[in-house]
């Protein structure tokens, strides 16, 4: 792990107006350069239970020696699926989840479902992550577009987490690196299924803290509707 801190971030996470608890959980160390968002899914509070071990354990595990990020994430997977198994109410608890772990000068994103992953550079904001959901598949096939995605009665279905039924989650990744002026942002669904990219952007660029932004978007998908948890990270350089 790096010991010189090139990034800081800013983050939050709030219920959002319809849900009654927060399933989504984040985590943030600028020194060690560990970064999550986990979105969780489950009856009783379950998800609540998966999002947390991930923000736990994980970032432990990252810092093994000799030891891959996917292993490590595959070590949580297995270590939710235990848990799920160990207590009735958490029987197949699972969270969706995305990673920023610096190595060096880069910035290595990791994902498991739909949180997601946006670049700010030159003015703009770009989508660098692709979403594990059937809705990402039918699009991939071209049987939809995105217009259909939007209204889609299951379009709320993930194919991959850490933790559920899986005995193997898909884990993609990326290597990025941030440019002085560029930004990261790391969110689960309940932003952006609230805001569009415009809305985002427009946010985003502001010249605002950082910590300043990302209540802001928050602010405004509760405002849009508020319907699912809201996770927000937004890093940048030191």
């Amino acid at each position: 792990m790096p010991k010189t801190e090139m990034y800081m971030a800013a983050g939050n996470t709030h219920k959002g107006i319809r849900r009654t608890s927060n399933q989504d959980a984040i985590f943030m160390d600028d020194s060690q350069g560990i970064w999550i968002v986990a979105d969780g899914m489950g009856g009783h509070n379950a998800g609540e239970i998966a999002a947390n071990i991930i923000c736990k354990y994980l970032p432990t595990e990252i810092k093994q020696p000799s030891q891959t990020v996917t292993n490590a994430i595959l070590k949580v997977h297995n270590q939710i699926q235990t848990a799920s198994r160990q207590h009735t109410l958490y029987a197949g608890m699972g969270s969706t989840m995305i990673l920023a772990v610096q190595q060096q000068q880069h910035l290595q994103i990791y994902w498991s479902g739909d949180c997601r992953a946006y670049l700010y550079t030159a003015g703009k904001l770009r989508l660098v992550s692709k979403d594990h959901s059937l809705i990402q598949k039918l699009k991939d096939d071209n049987i939809i577009d995105d217009q259909a995605a939007a209204k889609h009665p299951q379009r709320h279905l993930v194919t991959s987490c850490l933790g559920g039924s899986l005995a193997q989650p898909v884990i993609d990744n990326i290597t990025l690196i941030l440019g002085l002026n560029d930004l990261l942002l790391l969110c689960s669904d309940g932003l952006y299924n609230e805001l569009n990219l415009q809305d985002m952007q427009a946010i985003i660029s502001e010249k605002k803290a950082s910590e300043t932004r990302v209540n802001e978007l928050i602010k405004q998908a509760n405002q849009l509707g508020g319907k699912d948890n809201i996770s927000a990270i937004l890093i940048a350089h030191r």
